[in-house]
């Protein structure tokens, strides 16, 4: 059975996203990214809301052809795992190796299939149904010294859940980055 993990950026406040979506507070460097790309490369597959998949299916693809870009590398892990999209309204993708799902109870079919982690990337509303779900089993959040005190809450509906802290690491630009896995009974 696979693992759904969320990696999320979050302000010191609980919010993961500005009034508007905005993510400019977010904090990040080439130590943060760097950190982040040890999880990437044990996910099976992306997960993605509908507004994450054009997020990214605008932003990724043009380093493809900067091969002496610092992104590059990941632009090309974005194009090949497998994208697992929750949409009501995308009807298809033009983007390599997407697969639609309508409703966030889907995940957990996708749960209990063979292979590495799914990994859902920001995507706060798909976050806040996987909660309502119960679905979610390690979070990954990168805690960003700022307060925004209005935004996007990052753990809206989630039920009672004990979590472990699995692992932190402090970088220098204030970020912490926290580890938490779901306790088990």
């Amino acid at each position: 059975m696979r693992k759904l993990v969320s990696l999320m950026h979050v302000s010191l406040d609980g919010y993961c996203g500005g009034p508007k979506g905005e993510m400019d507070w977010i904090s990040m460097n080439s130590e943060i990214f760097a950190d982040a790309t040890t999880l990437i490369h044990n996910a099976g597959a992306a997960v993605y809301s509908r507004v994450t998949h054009d997020m990214m299916r605008s932003y990724w693809p043009k380093f493809l052809g900067k091969p002496d870009s610092p992104e590059v590398q990941h632009a090309r892990w974005v194009e090949q795992i497998p994208k697992i999209t929750f949409s009501r309204t995308m009807q298809g993708s033009d983007w390599n190796n997407v697969q639609l799902r309508r409703e966030a109870k889907e995940i957990l079919a996708d749960k209990q299939g063979e292979g590495k982690d799914l990994l859902i990337f920001g995507s706060p509303s798909l976050v806040h149904a996987f909660l309502e779900l119960d679905a979610i089993d390690e979070f990954w959040i990168f805690q960003n010294p700022v307060l925004l005190g209005a935004g996007i809450p990052y753990f809206q509906g989630a039920v009672k859940t004990r979590l472990k802290l699995a692992s932190h690491k402090p970088f220098d630009n204030g970020v912490i980055r926290l580890h938490y896995r779901k306790e088990t009974v």
